[in-house]
């Protein structure tokens, strides 16, 4: 993983590699023999006295169970919660990299802001009838992307 990366990001630096997993990949990681042996011998098990699940750091990678979900439509008129992360499966990506990563803001939905750059933060207030109050309304089009795809690696459980 690291020498594709290494590879890939074709010259620039990376600070570090973090690794998003889903649950049933982070059970299968720890429990791995290999895994087990290495941190009996770090630090007297330093590790294993806390929770690694916001990170757990082996052989230069970061790993960091995820387990956020969304719910989508399911085609019958209701919902049903979709992982971002599917079962069994780890998403990798470099940190510390100068331009991989950027965000992009489209501008709001107001007449004033047609035909202008994007910033982070909209908002608009307007005055109730009979100066009963205020309504604001506020807003952002962020959009993230990655400008080297080939950075971005999804692993599987073998």
């Amino acid at each position: 993983l690291k020498r594709y990366l290494g590879v890939n990001l074709k010259g620039e630096r990376m600070s570090e590699v973090r690794c998003l997993v889903s649950p049933e990949f982070f059970t299968e990681l720890v429990t791995h023999p290999n895994v087990e042996q290495a941190y009996k011998d770090w630090n007297s098990g330093q590790a294993l006295r806390s929770d690694m699940r916001s990170g757990f750091p082996f052989a230069g990678v970061v790993f960091e169970e995820y387990a956020g979900e969304a719910s989508v439509p399911d085609g019958d008129g209701g919902f049903q919660n979709q992982r971002f992360i599917a079962e069994g499966e780890a998403h990798a990506f470099p940190l510390g990299t100068i331009d991989t990563f950027a965000t992009y803001f489209a501008p709001a939905d107001f007449n004033e802001t047609v035909n202008t750059l994007g910033m982070p933060p909209y908002a608009e207030q307007v005055p109730r009838r009979f100066d009963r109050g205020t309504d604001l309304h506020t807003q952002s089009n962020p959009l993230p992307l990655c400008h080297r795809p080939a950075l971005l690696v999804k692993l599987t459980m073998a």
